[in-house]
């Protein structure tokens, strides 16, 4: 498969890509759910310090 059908793709309102290098092609949901959530919060911690 190719990932998520055109047809579902236009009912949504945002749309997030995962870069991937190598051989990987597809990711499992959990997997991808997993990486959004990680760089979500990455994104949202500040470093502290001088």
């Amino acid at each position: 498969t190719s990932g998520i059908a055109p047809e579902l793709l236009a009912l949504c309102d945002t749309h997030v890509a995962i870069p991937m290098l190598g051989g990987v092609n597809s990711l499992n949901a959990a997997v991808a759910a997993g990486i959004v959530l990680y760089e979500c919060r990455r994104q949202q911690i500040k470093p502290t310090g001088p």
